[in-house]
Order: C-alpha cells, then sequence, then structure tokens
C-alpha cells in the first residue's frame, strides 16, 4: 500500500509564516547572532592589536545580545536600537574596506573583503532588514 502526500506550493510569505510568532524578527535575530559568531571570532585574527580586540569584542557584544533579544520577543525600541547598531556595523564595514578606521589600531589602512567580513555584513544587512 502506498500513501500518497500532496505537497503544498511553497509561496514566500509561508516560509516566514512558518517561523511562528516571531516572523521576520526570528530572521533578523538569528543573522545577528551569526554576525556577532563571526565577530567574536575576529577577535583572535586581530590580536596583536588591543583596539581591534576591543572594538571586535564590543561589535560582536552587541550582535549577540541583539540577536538574543530578537528572538525572546523584545521591545520594539530594542529591535529598532538593534537595527541601528547593525547599520553602524555596515557603516563600519564599508570604512575599513574603502578607507581604513584610522582611529582603531589595526585597522588604518584599507583592505580588501574577505569571505568571513563579507559574509558578518551580510548578516548585519540582513538583520537591518529583518528588523524594519
Amino acid at each position: 500500500m502506498a500513501i500518497v502526500v500532496e505537497r503544498e506550493t511553497l509561496h514566500p510569505t509561508r516560509a516566514v509564516a512558518a517561523l511562528g510568532e516571531l516572523g521576520w524578527l526570528a530572521v533578523a535575530g538569528s543573522a545577528s547572532l551569526g554576525a556577532g559568531a563571526i565577530h567574536a571570532a575576529a577577535v583572535g585574527v586581530h590580536s596583536e592589536h588591543r583596539a581591534a580586540v576591543v572594538t571586535f569584542t564590543v561589535v560582536a557584544a552587541v550582535q549577540l545580545v541583539v540577536g538574543a533579544l530578537a528572538l525572546t520577543r523584545a521591545h520594539r525600541w530594542v529591535i529598532a536600537a538593534g537595527a541601528v547598531a547593525n547599520l553602524v556595523v555596515i557603516g563600519g564595514w564599508v570604512m575599513a574596506k574603502t578607507s581604513g578606521i584610522s582611529f582603531i589600531a589595526g585597522l588604518e589602512e584599507a583592505e580588501t573583503p574577505q569571505v568571513a567580513d563579507s559574509l558578518a555584513v551580510g548578516l548585519a544587512v540582513v538583520a537591518v532588514l529583518g528588523a524594519l
């Protein structure tokens, strides 16, 4: 005996609905967690420069906290503040890749985008868009 199961057509709104009550906040929170994890790993890569270590530690902590709060249905102002924080991170990435960040030792010179930092900024963009 064979059992036939009909598949529903995948529709973009059904995929978000499958996330439950959080919807896009689940996407935003997960993206922020991912970006924070990448920035936490970058601490070791930049260990020769204390200012860079502090910067990546703060960025990682903020993104991890924002991600966790988004997944626990935080107040809207917390989500907005997290989106602003991720926008600042995106701006910092653009600055680091185009002209360098002169006031952070170890990041003074522009560098080419790498896979990890490009993925981190992509996740930050998703976190901002998901929070809208």
